[in-house]
């Protein structure tokens, strides 16, 4: 657990935050620099605060899978320096303090998130936590004034997203979501090749990721809750705001992405990274869609999962059509193609991009273009190093929260239409769907889903 300072010590961002404050005070005046924020000391002296060799001190939320992975890339730099973890489930936080401790051997250890973010030490934090926490998290260390590094997807409803993209704004924060692709050097190129005409005008985007499971799937997990409790669970907190149900370990670790609850299935897992990759090639957040239709059910797969083994979603656009399909039960695809990727349709060609390179198949119906590949990229270490520079020059990096929000909304209007059962018409000004047939009910009901169990989308967040 952390511990308080007495009141003779002051930390270092206290400190570095008051000689940026003196210093301020001359370009400011005096009142206005009194009543100023660290981003505004920031935006006037940002070597001040956090100087070209200092370190950036990151408290981390999560220390799941993701988590640790998250952990490793921050211990591979040194400019940064990890202060803080914090995990409901006790094993995982001991495996992250074992893991950071190896570097940094004076770090603490934290059940609540809340508490990691008291540290006024941290700089940024890092949210790796179930996709129902993103949202919750995110307000909390916005308002706490710390920049943050969150995983995709955003939120868990369409009506999280907005709130997030608000409240990191209104605190002027560093956000950068966990979308890597976009720091990628052959995701970069082929996305200049899409936009630039390489291929034509696309009319056509297919996102795909296809698994080899068993038809025994996940299993059906277990429910001896006493057993997991002894382990270190906290089964309520980790339901948080969305209904509390009876405890399964299918609905926790990793397979919590399985249950509509919680997240979306693949849709929102990897669709996340897929749809976010074809929406940047053809033009990001002015793209939304007219319609989404989602066809699919649980036909194969026997386990307890919520969210289908077989999903097809199709989103109309002013000029062209974006597919998404998975299957989790069968992975065969063209010979040379990797589990997942993203297919842009052109009249010269097809552009086919995934995390081991791209490649350029000509058509010649058209005329056709020429042939063109390139292998893979590291897409981490360029994504923390935006990252990092982002918060030391205090501007947007590469994933912004609105950016990040706009991939998101797109997949949760798939699984609105998969929830509804028909085909959804979207209303971009309002971020609704249009009419009142009981499937745009059903489709805005799910995408504005009411938090629960005391917490809420306004601050304090928590009542009661």
């Amino acid at each position: 657990m952390a511990t308080e300072p007495s009141r003779g010590q002051v930390s270092r961002r206290d400190f570095m935050r008051r000689s940026a404050q003196a210093a301020a005070g001359a370009a400011l005046g005096g009142a206005a620099a009194a009543h100023a924020g660290a981003h505004v000391y920031k935006s006037i002296l940002p070597q001040s605060i956090i100087g070209a060799n200092e370190k950036i001190y990151t408290g981390h939320i999560g220390t799941g899978g993701m988590g640790r992975a998250n952990l490793g890339f921050v211990m591979q730099r040194d400019d940064m320096e990890i202060v803080a973890v914090c995990d409901l489930y006790r094993k995982n936080l001991e495996r992250g303090a074992q893991m950071a401790s190896q570097k940094f051997p004076n770090i603490t250890k934290h059940h609540d998130f809340r508490e990691l973010l008291e540290n006024k030490d941290i700089d940024a934090v890092v949210i790796a936590t179930p996709d129902h926490w993103h949202c919750l998290c995110t307000l909390y260390a916005a308002d706490a004034g710390k920049d943050i590094y969150c995983e995709k997807p955003l939120s868990t409803t369409i009506e999280e997203g907005r709130v997030m993209i608000e409240t990191v704004r209104r605190n002027k924060v560093v956000f950068q979501g966990g979308n890597m692709q976009r720091s990628g050097a052959h995701f970069q190129e082929a996305m200049a090749l899409v936009r630039d005409g390489y291929i034509g005008p696309v009319g056509s985007v297919e996102a795909y990721i296809h698994d080899e499971e068993t038809t025994d799937g996940i299993g059906m997990g277990d429910d001896d809750q006493a057993k997991w409790e002894k382990e270190g669970l906290d089964w309520e907190f980790h339901q948080g705001w969305v209904e509390h149900r009876p405890f399964n370990t299918n609905r926790w670790i990793y397979n919590f992405r399985w249950f509509l609850d919680y997240s979306g299935g693949k849709i929102t897992d990897w669709g996340a990274h897929l749809i976010d990759v074809a929406l940047w090639g053809m033009g990001d957040a002015e793209k939304q869609p007219i319609s989404a239709c989602a066809m699919g059910g649980k036909y194969v797969v026997n386990d307890n999962r919520t969210t289908p083994d077989t999903l097809d979603v199709v989103w109309e656009y002013d000029t062209f059509t974006l597919k998404f399909s998975n299957r989790v039960w069968n992975q065969f695809l063209p010979q040379g193609f990797q589990s997942h990727g993203v297919l842009f349709h052109g009249p010269l060609g097809t552009l086919r991009v995934d995390r081991g390179g791209y490649e350029v198949y000509p058509v010649p119906n058209n005329g056709g273009c020429e042939p063109k590949k390139r292998g893979g990229s590291p897409i981490n270490e360029p994504h923390w190093e935006n990252f990092c520079q982002c918060v030391r020059e205090r501007k947007d990096p590469i994933s912004t929260v609105e950016l990040l929000h706009n991939t998101t909304r797109t997949c949760h209007m798939g699984t609105c239409s998969y929830v509804a059962g028909g085909r959804l018409y979207w209303d971009l000004e309002t971020e609704r769907f249009k009419g009142e047939d009981e499937t745009a009910k059903k489709g805005n009901a799910w995408a504005y889903r009411p938090y629960l169990n005391g917490w809420c989308l306004k601050a304090p967040y928590q009542v009661g």
